[in-house]
């Protein structure tokens, strides 16, 4: 057969995990090894019929091939026509529901999901094998779950060969957070424990398996590929050349988010530099805390992140245990004022932490005051703290650098940011909802922070010998300066 599954190809075809992810950057061959990947429950049951364990035409083998739209599949059926055709010269196709019928019974389907309810088309079926290709196009994780389910058989050969498997460029969605998030360097064998109503213990397992350009082994395709890409703007080139899923094609600050600007090494912060911190309250979602430094040349600067809460989180806190956190950080990191017994510093956090609760009744800010940790009331305005994150992304003042940058170690404000989209109803600010309480938690301290009016051209100034932020002695009732 015409097949020579690259190193990838054969290393994608080997795992044995119960679903996998084979994603990343264009062209390595992500969706011709999924094609291919049955093939060895294709052969197993010709052998099976050859040596008479089963009947020819009666193997139970059932192979489901989706794509979001069915017109996208038409490249891979023609590969299919070309290759399946030299492993069994008798089978047979069927041009009506798309399938291959093998001499041994095997089926190989084809189809698609066009809405998210699609997969009720195969709720009754079972297959030993399900492959989605570009599975980020899915809207929810709800059709991957439910073809999963499927995924079964009572042959007992096959029963130990059974797969779910996906490839696809990168999405900033479910699927980045059910394969990447959990190991983003990959190969990495994610494991869930369940019991049985048996009381036998079982696990399931996942992995995701990281797929770049030069896994791909012709030499002609990966050079004319890359210097087709590498013409293209900095985020397409990051997330279908260098297979990055945190800087996706289409997102807001896609073009503006420069990881190799705006990403930087922990240094050590000069003891004058100012500094204070941001946030973004919340309880059933994520509750984001982050530090900043402000350099002489009025650079902002992101030296640590603190993520508490939502779904994620080991433990939930309300706002006095988030502040205990809060104290506990600053005063091993010197940033506490052990003789008032509060924070040194303070910062715009999300106006939702003075919400009356009730009629009467301290505030969260007030729960927070009592530990020592003061608050701004942000300002909001979506639009206008967009435009300045993306001023201070680009070049700032006199020198080369941006106006905002992140330590490397800031990982969730790098994943999130540069994946958040563009609001549908107005392209000037990027999509409220889904993981951008980093984004709002950065938006709040630009929004403190604006550049000079003439920003382009003018250097930032600020006085050499500001220490960090004090306390005020005025613990009004909202917390920060009686606000």
């Amino acid at each position: 057969m015409n097949y020579q599954p690259s190193a990838w190809g054969r290393e994608f075809h080997a795992l044995t995990v119960d679903e996998a992810l084979g994603g990343g950057s264009a062209g390595p061959g992500k969706s011709m090894a999924l094609l291919m990947d049955p093939m060895e429950q294709v052969v197993v049951e010709h052998e099976r019929c050859r040596a008479g364990e089963i009947p020819w035409g009666h193997s139970e083998g059932w192979a489901l091939h989706l794509r979001r739209e069915f017109p996208r599949l038409e490249q891979t059926i023609h590969r299919s026509k070309l290759l399946f055709p030299q492993l069994d010269p008798d089978i047979k196709w069927d041009s009506q529901k798309h399938m291959w019928m093998w001499s041994s019974g095997y089926k190989y389907q084809f189809g698609h999901l066009k809405d998210n309810d699609s997969f009720l088309n195969y709720r009754s079926a079972q297959f030993s094998h399900l492959g989605i290709d570009e599975a980020g196009e899915l809207d929810t994780k709800d059709p991957w779950d439910e073809l999963v389910a499927r995924v079964r058989t009572a042959d007992p050969v096959l029963s130990k060969m059974l797969k779910a498997r996906a490839t696809s460029n990168p999405f900033p969605n479910w699927l980045r957070d059910y394969f990447v998030d959990p190991a983003p360097e990959g190969r990495a064998v994610i494991r869930r424990k369940l019991k049985l109503s048996s009381g036998a213990d079982v696990e399931r397992t996942r992995l995701f398996l990281p797929a770049k350009l030069s896994d791909n082994p012709d030499p002609v395709f990966r050079a004319n590929y890359e210097a087709n890409l590498r013409d293209k703007p900095q985020h397409i080139r990051a997330a279908l050349l260098d297979g990055n899923w945190y800087v996706v094609a289409g997102a807001f600050f896609a073009e503006d988010f420069d990881p190799s600007r705006v990403v930087i090494k922990p240094f050590r912060i000069p003891d004058h530099w100012k500094r204070f911190r941001s946030g973004d309250w919340g309880f059933k979602q994520a509750c984001v805390i982050l530090w900043w430094a402000v350099s002489p040349d009025g650079e902002l600067i992101c030296y640590r992140e603190r993520t508490f809460n939502g779904s994620k989180a080991r433990e939930t806190l309300d706002a006095i245990g988030v502040a205990e956190r809060i104290k506990e950080t600053e005063e091993a990191a010197g940033e506490w004022n052990r003789l008032k017994d509060c924070s040194r510093l303070t910062g715009p956090m999300d106006t939702q932490l003075w919400e009356e609760r009730g009629h009467r009744g301290p505030t969260m800010a007030d729960d927070m005051a009592r530990i020592g940790i003061y608050w701004n009331r942000a300002t909001k305005g979506r639009k206008q703290a967009a435009q300045q994150v993306i001023k201070r992304l680009k070049q700032h003042g006199y020198n080369d650098r941006p106006g905002l940058m992140f330590f490397d170690r800031c990982q969730m404000c790098i994943k999130t940011i540069p994946a958040l989209g563009t609001d549908e109803s107005d392209p000037e600010v990027p999509k409220k909802g889904g993981p951008d309480h980093w984004y709002d938690a950065v938006s709040y301290a630009v929004a403190a922070n604006p550049l000079p009016a003439n920003d382009a051209s003018a250097k930032y100034t600020q006085d050499a010998d500001e220490q960090y932020d004090e306390a005020p002695v005025n613990r009004g009732r909202y917390g920060y300066g009686g606000n």
